[in-house]
C-alpha cells in the first residue's frame, strides 16, 4: 500500500505578530489551504478577538454564546488584525476549514487542539 504525503506548514497559534514565537507548543503543523483559509477569517486575532468574532458571525448557533478562558503560560498583550471583511470569502473559508466538523462543539474543539494560542481555551455556553 502506498501511503500519501501531504505538504504541510508551520501555524503559530500565538502569532509572531501578537507576541508569540517558534516553541513547539505554539507550533501546529496544517496543510496549507486550510491556513490560507485560518487567516482569511481570522488573521493573526488574539484568543479573545477570535472568540468575539465566532459571537458576532453568522456561523455560531444562535443559543450558544462563546466564551475564552486563559488557562496557562502568558497573557496575550497585543491585538491583531488583517482578517478578510469579504463575506463569500468568509463563508467559503469557514466552510473549506470546517467541512469535517460535525457540529459546534466539534468546531471549537478543533479551534483549541489546532489553531488556537495554547494558553487560552475556547468554551461554549447555553444561552438561557
Amino acid at each position: 500500500m502506498m501511503r500519501r504525503k501531504f505538504k504541510t506548514e508551520e501555524h503559530h497559534r500565538r502569532s509572531r505578530f501578537t507576541g508569540g514565537n517558534d516553541s513547539p507548543g505554539n507550533i501546529s503543523y496544517v496543510l496549507p489551504e486550510l491556513h490560507r483559509q485560518w487567516h482569511v477569517l481570522f488573521g493573526c486575532m488574539n484568543a479573545f478577538q477570535i472568540c468575539n468574532n465566532i459571537n458576532k458571525s453568522n456561523f455560531k448557533p444562535k443559543n450558544v454564546l462563546l466564551v475564552c478562558d486563559f488557562i496557562n503560560g502568558s497573557e496575550v498583550e497585543k491585538n491583531g488584525g488583517q482578517e478578510s471583511k469579504n463575506p463569500n470569502k468568509r463563508k467559503y473559508a469557514w466552510e473549506t476549514l470546517f467541512s469535517e466538523c460535525v457540529n459546534f462543539q466539534e468546531i471549537i474543539s478543533y479551534i483549541n487542539h489546532t489553531w488556537l494560542d495554547p494558553s487560552y481555551r475556547l468554551r461554549i455556553l447555553q444561552a438561557e
